[in-house]
C-alpha cells in the first residue's frame, strides 16, 4: 500500500494538504533516484538515537507513515519504534526522550508505535518534548510518555481522524473511461474513487473514522492518566498553543528544549546506588512496594490455578459418584479438610439409608463409592488449595511470555504492552530482576 492510497490520517489538516501538494509537485521517484536511494541506504549505518549523558534522544520529525517515504520526506514509524526499543535495551541509557516536531501521519502504524512507546515507558522513564508541533498521530504516540514538555509557541493537539475521498468519475467521463467494479460483498468497493460518495458509503466510512477515534481517545486517556471524558474534552480536533495546552492538561510544563533535557538528565542520572546512598529510606520503601506488589500478584496467580484444579477434580468426583455425594465432597473440600480427616469422617460420607440405587456408572457397593470419593479427595487435597501452601511459586517468565505473543504475530512493542497488562506479576518480577542486576 502506497502513501497515496492511504485513506485514514491522524494529521493536522493544513499540513496534510501541504503534504499532498508537495507530493504532487515532486512526483514519483525515477529509476535514477531509486538507484541513488538504494546505494545511499546500503552504505549507511544510521545511528537510531543520540546520547546526552544517560539520556537517549529519539527524533520524531515531519509527517509519519508506517514504513516511511524518504522521497517525500515522510518519517518511518517502524524506524522510530526500533530506536525506542534499542534505547530501552541499552544498559547505559537511564531515560529516553522522544523529541517531537511532527503534524502526525497515517493511522496505519500509529497504534503500533504508541504500543511500543507504552511498553518502553514501563521499562525506562520516557519523556516527550514538543518543539514546534505535536499534533494528531504525533500526540497519540507522545501521550504515552510520563511527562510532556513544550515551548510556549508550540502547537499541540489536533486530536482526531481525517479521511480523504477523491471522486474521479467526472474526469473519467471526460476521458471516455468507464470503470466497473465486480465484487462479492456489498461493501467491498464502497467509497471507491470512481463514483460519487453515496450516503451509505459516507456512513460506512464515518463508522471507520469513529472506531479509530475511540482508539485515539483510549490511548490518550491511558497515557495521560485521565478519564475518557477528560480526554474527550481535549479531543475536538483543535490545535492549541503551549500555554493553552498546559491549561488543558495536554502537556505538563513549558520550558526550552535545553532546560527540559538538562532537568531530565539530572533526574535519570540518579541511579540505584546513588538513590540508596542519598535516600536510603526512599530506596527501601520503593523495594518494599515492588516486593508487595509482586507477592500479591503471585498469590493471585496461585489462587487462580488452585481454584481451577479444585473445580476440575470435584467435577471428576461428581461424575463418578453422583450429584448428591459430589456436593458432600465439595462441602468438605471447601473447609480445607485433608484426605486423612475425610477418611476419619467416613460415616458422614456413607450413602443414604434406604437402599437407594447408586448413580449410573458408579459401584453398587456404598463402601466402594465412598472409597472412590476418598481417593479423589486425596488427589484434590494434594493441590495447593491455599495460596499460602505454595507461597514460593514462581511468577511466569516475562521474556518467555513476550516471545509467545510475538510468535502469534504481534510486534515486540505490542507483545510487551499486552504482557504488561495481562501478567503484572511477571512484569513486576522482571523489573525486580533488572533492578537487582543494576544494583550489583
Amino acid at each position: 500500500m502506497t502513501i497515496q492510497s492511504q485513506k485514514l490520517w491522524a494529521m493536522e489538516p493544513g499540513r496534510l494538504s501541504g503534504l499532498f501538494r508537495d507530493m504532487k509537485a515532486k512526483g514519483m521517484p525515477d529509476a535514477a533516484a531509486l538507484a541513488a536511494m538504494a546505494a545511499a541506504g546500503n552504505g549507511r549505518e544510521e545511528q537510531l538515537y543520540e546520547r546526552v549523558g544517560p539520556l537517549a534522544v529519539v527524533g520524531m520529525a515531519g509527517a509519519l507513515a508506517k514504513e516511511g517515504y524518504w522521497w517525500w520526506g515522510v518519517a518511518s514509524m517502524r524506524q522510530i519504534g526500533a530506536a525506542l526499543l534499542q534505547a530501552a535495551k541499552d544498559p547505559g541509557v537511564k531515560g529516553i526522550l522522544l523529541d517531537v516536531d511532527s503534524p502526525g501521519g497515517t493511522v496505519d502504524g500509529t497504534e503500533e508505535l504508541a504500543g511500543i512507546a507504552r511498553a518502553v515507558a514501563a521499562v525506562k522513564p520516557l519523556y516527550a518534548y514538543a518543539g514546534d508541533l505535536m499534533c494528531s498521530a504525533a500526540y497519540w504516540i507522545g501521550s504515552q510518555a510520563r511527562e510532556i514538555g513544550a515551548q510556549a509557541s508550540a502547537m499541540i493537539g489536533s486530536i482526531g481522524v481525517i479521511c480523504t475521498h477523491v471522486d474521479w468519475s467526472g474526469y473519467d467521463e471526460q476521458m471516455g473511461v468507464d470503470v466497473s467494479y465486480l465484487t462479492a460483498g456489498h461493501f467491498k468497493a464502497m467509497g471507491n474513487a470512481h463514483e460519487p460518495l453515496s450516503d451509505e458509503a459516507r456512513a460506512y466510512v464515518q463508522q471507520q473514522l469513529d472506531s479509530v477515534y475511540d482508539l485515539f481517545l483510549e490511548a490518550v486517556a491511558a497515557g495521560r492518566g485521565v478519564s475518557r471524558e477528560q480526554a474527550l474534552a481535549m479531543a475536538d480536533g483543535k490545535v492549541f498553543l503551549g500555554r493553552q495546552a498546559l491549561e488543558l492538561g495536554l502537556v505538563d510544563r513549558l520550558e526550552s528544549r535545553a532546560d527540559f533535557i538538562n532537568r531530565i538528565v539530572q533526574e535519570v542520572h540518579m541511579d540505584l546506588q546513588k538513590l540508596k546512598a542519598e535516600h536510603p529510606g526512599v530506596a527501601a520503601a520503593l523495594r518494599a512496594e515492588v516486593e508487595t506488589e509482586l507477592s500479591a500478584g503471585q498469590a493471585a496467580a496461585v489462587k487462580t490455578a488452585a481454584d481451577s484444579e479444585r473445580d476440575r477434580c470435584l467435577g471428576v468426583v461428581t461424575a463418578l459418584v453422583g450429584e448428591e455425594m459430589g456436593a458432600k465432597v465439595a462441602a468438605l473440600v471447601s473447609t480445607g479438610v485433608t484426605a486423612g480427616q475425610a477418611k476419619a469422617m467416613s460415616q458422614f460420607l456413607a450413602p443414604p439409608a434406604g437402599g437407594q440405587t447408586p448413580p449410573q456408572g458408579t459401584a453398587v457397593s456404598g463402601q466402594t463409592a465412598s472409597q472412590a470419593m476418598l481417593d479423589a479427595i486425596a488427589g484434590v487435597t494434594q493441590a495447593p488449595m491455599n495460596p499460602a501452601a505454595d507461597a514460593t511459586a514462581a511468577a511466569p517468565d516475562f521474556d518467555a511470555l513476550v516471545a509467545a505473543e510475538q510468535a502469534k504475530g504481534l510486534s515486540k512493542g505490542k507483545a510487551m504492552a499486552k504482557v504488561v497488562k495481562e501478567h503484572p506479576e511477571a512484569h513486576a518480577a522482571w523489573l525486580v530482576k533488572c533492578n537487582s542486576k543494576e544494583g550489583k
